[in-house]
């Protein structure tokens, strides 16, 4: 049986009396706190918010170099009967030590080293959208799909850089948000807007992140890992040029829409004049038959986000349908159908369109 030495002069075992144990959940682990009787039950029952929480029991990342506890991490707390649960909402890192503490009279604490893990095939960079290679010089964001989870943190964007036409990286390109999908495998990563922005302060003082007719190259720097400290190993490089900054919105006007023929499944399709987000592509496009219901089908997204095509899954009927835009849908600098994303207040304010495509089955 393992034994750690708690401070306040108890020896601690990873067992179901001590004090502190750390228990293996399926995304890792989890420290359960044994509370005295009368602690307990001044606690609510079941989930407590994290102030609540954190005043008895923290879970923090112990520095390498000094063991001293860093900041408490956010998460979970629950308790039941005389337990106290605190479920981190990051895993922990393999190789890391991390300190429980326990706040209940005495002060309590279990060190625990998480086991590195067997090395596995370096993570990869599966995609970065935009996939055009040319862009507006107001470019907004790019997303950077991995083939597994990777280690955030504020730390992250030290592995990230826009190099210049000369090899020269951009200073302080980056909105310093760390932004993932649902499953963790995509960072989207925002140029910082107060750049973009005409007369704000920080494009005054740094200018823009990207110039107009030149050329860039975003890096993600082969040093990044995964959670379990496997290095990319070499950078990943987008090359791109950039075009006169895109400043007007998005003209449905401009879109060309081929319909289908009834009676089958093929794609009703769109050919648009310039690159669009590529997740608004999926998001922002919803085709309905004339009584306004949702037909169900499958989205495709063509070369550089300027074509989309819509599948349905049951042949298309006789009679009127059309592709409804969302009035947030994107183009890669950021502008809707509904307004440019920076205007100039001196300018006329164009006529509401449409925010619909009409289309009948051949």
């Amino acid at each position: 049986m393992r034994l750690l030495l708690c401070t306040a002069m108890v020896v601690c075992t990873q067992s179901a009396d001590a004090p502190l144990r750390f228990e293996k959940t399926p995304a890792g682990r989890k420290v359960v706190a044994r509370l005295p009787a009368e602690l307990a039950g001044k606690l609510p029952a079941g989930r407590l918010t994290q102030e609540q929480g954190q005043t008895i029991l923290t879970l923090s990342l112990l520095a390498d170099d000094a063991k001293t506890p860093g900041p408490s991490m956010l998460g979970k707390y629950e308790r039941a009967g005389n337990e106290l649960t605190f479920t981190p909402r990051s895993p922990l890192n393999a190789g890391a030590t991390y300190r429980a503490s326990l706040k209940a009279g005495t002060v309590a604490s279990l060190d625990y080293r998480v086991p590195m893990l067997a090395p596995k095939a370096p993570p990869r960079v599966v995609k970065i959208y935009p996939s055009a290679d040319v862009l507006p010089a107001n470019h907004l964001r790019f997303y950077i799909y991995f083939d597994r989870p990777m280690r955030g943190g504020t730390g992250l964007f030290k592995h990230l850089a826009i190099l210049d036409d000369k090899g020269q990286e951009v200073e302080e390109p980056w909105l310093v948000d760390e932004i993932w999908d649902e499953e963790h495998n995509c960072l989207i990563l925002f140029i910082h807007p107060g750049r973009i922005k005409w007369g704000v302060e920080l494009r005054e003082l740094m200018g823009p992140v990207l110039y107009k007719n030149r050329s860039y190259a975003l890096v993600v720097r082969g040093e990044w890992t995964d959670l379990e400290g496997n290095k990319i190993g070499k950078d990943t490089i987008k090359k791109f040029r950039t075009t006169a900054e895109d400043r007007v919105r998005i003209e449905l006007g401009d879109w060309k829409l081929a319909a289908p023929a009834a009676g089958t499944r093929d794609a009703v399709t769109l050919t648009l004049p310039k690159s669009v987000d590529y997740r608004s592509l999926y998001t922002g496009l919803t085709v309905m038959n004339g009584k306004g219901r949702t037909i169900e089908g499958a989205i495709a997204v063509g070369k550089g986000e300027k074509s989309w095509r819509f599948t349905p899954s049951a042949p298309w009927q006789a009679g009127p349908y059309h592709v409804g835009v969302s009035p947030d849908l994107e183009d890669v600098a950021g502008n809707t159908p509904s307004r440019p994303f920076d205007m100039d207040l001196l300018t006329p304010k164009r006529p509401a369109q449409k925010l619909e495509l009409e289309f009948q089955p051949r």
